[in-house]
């Protein structure tokens, strides 16, 4: 009875069991295919994600003396600038001839005193960006704020297709010069780039430069032409300028070499046809100039140029020698309506001057200095003191030498309209430098200057004398500056 009494409901539960093999139920198929589409909806939000993430790229800033942010799709930013702030003395000119005036506010009276003694000024306060673009270019932007106003630095788009050795710089740049103009004011050892950089007025003007690069780095080549700088408000920019630099730069062992030349092709303004030479003390301090030509009538000069460096574990060395030659102009030459010489200065022939500088530097604590592309470039500190060292030290020497003196006819010094001789001035500057890097982006510099000065503003007082020139022409005195630097570049 019992077993018959079971059996029934034995039955009924394995009639409620469905096969394995038999085939689902309607709902149990939606269900399935739900999931399946929610599947392919997650796999292409998935794919939609990752397509977004390599397009935004990097969002969080990479650090190298300041934040920088760059995307995989070639588009990259940083924030830039420099800080320099100088104080320091330069003296009263010493062992100045009786007859020459030692005192005055103006060219040919004598020297401004009120330009000399302590001072202190911002050398350079410097705020722009600079960043890449897809397909090869890139951007540059500064504004220099020191002295209460603004000045434009660089301001530059480049071009160089990835993988080639050409670029091309459009905008406001520096024409090509010397390797210390080439370099940035944060690489320098000493103050104030060669007297050339001063003397010879070199300074950023609008144009283009068409370079070659070596892939392998052992020689570059460019050239370039120029009009006026930017900040020039006259509407008639005529002025211009062609120039073409070029170097080589093999190493040989420990031995990084450099030599390299320049030419420039420079022609003035049609309204105002002259060329002034003058030089600071070495320091920007002071303002005084006491090697000075005045403004001189001529339709623009040209200048070739040399230079030389070497860079041994922590030894280098470094020279550079240019040479003017002014295309004059006598009081004879016809203008036309535009054109005029804005000066009464007119030559009666054609005055050569002539800069150049020796340099000498080594680094006590064990650095290199930077080097790259035919230019110096930042010294990589080996023990800052945010890692317990003491920073790097430099100490460098340099002879720095300028002549405008140039006798350019016979007979009178001073004869009728046209000058026979040129009374720039010559000046000869023995400099040391100390240079403190506690870290990489800061520096502090100390720097000597004695220079001694023949001729110049002081003894063109003096006018009318006969072919052989009088003493005071040539009286020499001297002069002495301490200079101390705060930087900060990032």
């Amino acid at each position: 009875m019992a077993a018959a009494s079971f059996a029934p409901a034995g039955a009924a539960r394995a009639q409620d069991a469905a096969p394995a093999d038999s085939a689902p139920s309607a709902g149990s198929a939606e269900t399935a295919a739900q999931i399946a589409a929610l599947k392919t909806q997650v796999e292409a939000l998935q794919a939609q994600l990752a397509a977004l993430s390599a397009k935004v790229g990097k969002v969080e800033p990479s650090w190298k003396g300041a934040p920088s942010w760059a995307g995989n799709d070639g588009w990259s930013f940083k924030p830039k600038g420099v800080i320099q702030f100088d104080a320091g003395y330069v003296s009263l000119p010493r062992k100045i001839a009786g007859l020459v005036p030692v005192s005055g506010t103006s060219a040919g009276t004598g020297v401004n005193t009120n330009n000399l003694g302590w001072n202190t000024r911002a050398r350079r306060l410097i705020v722009g960006m600079e960043g890449s673009m897809p397909a090869g270019f890139a951007y540059k932007f500064e504004l220099e704020l020191s002295q209460g106003g603004v000045n434009y630095e660089d301001m530059i788009i480049s071009y160089q297709r990835p993988g080639s050795p050409w670029s091309l710089t459009l905008g406001h740049q520096y024409p090509l010069s010397s390797l210390e103009l080439m370099t940035s004011n944060r690489f320098t050892s000493f103050m104030e780039r060669g007297g050339a950089v001063d003397a010879f007025n070199y300074g950023r003007r609008v144009g283009a430069t068409l370079a070659y690069t070596d892939p392998a780095s052992l020689w570059g080549l460019a050239a370039g032409v120029y009009s006026e700088d930017v900040a020039n408000g006259n509407v008639a920019r005529t002025g211009w300028q062609a120039s073409v630099r070029g170097y080589a730069s093999p190493k040989l062992g420990d031995f990084q070499t450099h030599v390299g030349f320049q030419f420039q092709h420079r022609v003035s303004p049609t309204d105002q046809q002259n060329i002034r030479y003058r030089q600071r003390p070495y320091s920007q301090v002071s303002n005084e100039r006491f090697i000075d030509t005045g403004a001189l009538a001529a339709k623009g000069d040209d200048i070739l140029g040399g230079e030389i460096a070497f860079v041994y574990r922590s030894l280098h060395f470094a020279s550079e020698y240019q040479h003017v030659w002014v295309r004059g102009l006598d009081a004879d030459h016809g203008f036309g309506t535009n054109n005029a010489p804005g000066t009464t200065n007119f030559l009666a022939g054609d005055p050569q001057f002539r800069t150049g500088y020796v340099e000498l530097g080594y680094f006590l604590t064990g650095e290199t200095r930077g080097y790259k592309t035919g230019r110096w470039d930042r010294t990589k500190v080996l023990r800052p003191i945010t890692d317990g060292g003491w920073g790097a030290f430099q100490v460098n020497g340099r002879f720095d030498f300028t002549d405008l003196n140039d006798r350019v006819a016979p007979g009178l010094v001073l004869a009728g309209n046209d000058i026979t001789y040129v009374n720039g001035g010559t000046s000869k500057a023995y400099e040391a430098s100390l240079i403190w890097l506690p870290m990489d982006y800061v520096k502090f510099m100390l720097q000597y200057a004695h220079v001694d000065i023949s001729g110049g503003p002081s003894a063109r007082a003096f006018s009318g004398f006969a072919t052989a020139l009088p003493s005071g022409y040539r009286h020499g005195y001297g002069v002495d500056s301490v200079t101390l630097r705060t930087q900060l570049d990032f």
